[in-house]
């Protein structure tokens, strides 16, 4: 944002706010006072121009029907010299002066107009006339009527011409309301996007953040630039941020310390555990060998809790290997260590796996399957099937471990990659689980370039599957 717009954010969101509606409107509303006023002038020159011309329109006739009613009274007076015949033809006279003063004031008659004003003065002259006189000149009428046809025409002709005008003022001021309209439309519209950005941006630049935070990515630690409640939300998301990162150093270190600090006690427990069992102090009785047997079983239930705390603990840590795996091995190896479960529960296992090698770190490879086949047994009905699938396809290696169960519940199967996190279903081995094998897994794999699902798809089935890359880069990748 530039150093003028930045100066131009008000420091309150709810006064950024309020200016925006208030600026966007702004134009609107000198727009419909604009218009009304345009709208107003074009009714008023409308209105004035009609007028007028019906006015004059109505002149030039009148005076046409009285040249004609002063004819037919003149030659009436000439034969019947009445004198009220002769006062009526005065009084049509003057009516006919009044007519055509304003309607010469408006029309451009030219010599007409002193030829009109010249033919009033004889026809004022012909009242005072006897009656033979007023035979004799009564042709004056003829070119009297000629001049009121003419001044008729010309009054109409001007009339069309004014009307003409007053159209084209009308297209004008249509013209330049639009233009007006136009501008103030665009300065809102302007106004409109300009306060958007205002708005958006820092909110875009939060929502960034709070995608980094769940990504665990690096922050911008560049102050957020808006109004003051979102500098100050920009802020605390950068504390949170910050305190999140300390918190899951503390968890790692205390898991690192607690595994440590409990292998050094499990060793002695296991030590003399394995001494009372090898009946090194002397022979035991029936309740003291089952004693025994029961700390060796929790002493290694307990190390593999620990071992698995130490996985979880070395799969943030340690650097990444990517190279070609035999994969093969390792699933063999993973059964092995489950043979005599599989045996007890009268579990089958089938394997199909491509001779393909997957890119992959081996360590964490290993963990991956280890988790899954115990998931598999552990998880597996008595007497069921444990189908085992590898194959390379065009963009990954996918390795599938599917087991015969009951299904995982729909509320369960994102929580179940989660640390320390169990689902609802009871686990049918011997030993309980802690709850992070999953989330072991799946850490490895996207640590890998892979990916764990959960494939839910097939009834009577629990399939895990596991996506990894195929050969590319072998340098090690620091996580």
């Amino acid at each position: 944002m530039s150093n003028a717009a930045r100066g131009f954010a008000p420091r309150s969101l709810l006064r950024l706010v309020l200016i925006a509606f208030t600026l966007v409107l702004l134009p609107l509303i000198l727009l419909v006072i604009q218009n009304s006023r345009t709208l107003e002038r074009v009714n008023r020159l409308a209105e004035e121009g009609m007028q007028s011309a019906v006015i004059d329109t109505r002149r030039a006739s009148d005076m046409n029907d009285l040249a004609l009613d002063m004819e037919r009274a003149i030659r009436r007076y000439a034969v019947l010299e009445a004198p009220e015949l002769r006062l009526h033809y005065l009084r049509l006279l003057e009516r006919y002066r009044k007519e055509m003063e304003p309607l010469l004031r408006v029309v451009d008659a030219g010599k007409l107009d002193a030829t009109l004003r010249e033919q009033l003065v004889e026809l004022v002259d012909l009242a005072q006339a006897s009656g033979a006189q007023i035979r004799e000149r009564v042709s004056i009428f003829d070119a009297f009527n000629r001049a009121n046809v003419e001044l008729d025409r010309l009054a109409r002709e001007q009339i069309d011409v004014r009307i003409n005008r007053i159209r084209d003022q009308v297209a004008e001021v249509r013209r330049r309301m639009w233009l007006l309209s136009g501008g103030l439309g665009g300065a809102s519209l302007v106004l409109a996007l300009l306060f958007t950005y205002l708005i958006i941006r820092p909110v875009r630049q939060l929502e960034q953040r709070i995608q980094g935070l769940g990504a665990g990515v690096e922050p911008d630690e560049r102050p957020i630039s808006g109004p003051a409640e979102l500098v100050e939300l920009g802020e605390r998301l950068n504390w949170l941020h910050h305190r999140l990162r300390e918190l899951e150093a503390q968890k790692l270190q205390f898991l690192r310390h607690l595994s440590h600090e409990l292998k050094t006690p499990l060793a002695s427990l296991r030590e003399g555990a394995d001494l009372l069992a090898e009946k090194v102090t002397g022979p035991l009785t029936a309740e003291q060998e089952e004693i025994c047997e029961l700390l060796v079983d929790n002493s290694f239930r307990l190390q593999g809790l620990i071992e698995q705390l130490l996985d979880y603990n070395r799969i943030q840590q340690v650097q990444v290997y990517h190279q070609p795996v035999e994969l093969k091995p390792l699933l063999e190896e993973s059964l092995e260590a489950h043979r005599l479960t599989l045996e007890n529960k009268g579990m089958t296992v089938s394997l199909e796996v491509d001779e393909t090698q997957p890119l992959a770190d081996n360590h964490r490879l290993r963990l991956v399957l280890e988790n899954l086949i115990s998931n598999a047994v552990n998880y597996g009905d008595e007497g069921g099937d444990i189908h085992i699938k590898a194959k390379a396809g065009e963009q990954e290696y996918v390795l599938s471990v599917a087991n015969t169960g009951q299904p995982i519940p729909e509320a369960d199967r994102e929580r179940i990659f989660e640390p320390f996190v169990q689902g609802s279903q009871e686990r049918k081995g011997v030993l309980k689980g802690s709850g992070i094998g999953l989330s072991i897994a799946r850490e490895a794999a996207i640590s890998m370039g892979g990916r764990l699902t959960l494939d839910s798809t097939q009834p009577g089935w629990v399939r895990f599957e596991l996506g990894l890359p195929g050969h590319g880069n072998k340098e090690p990748v620091d996580e």
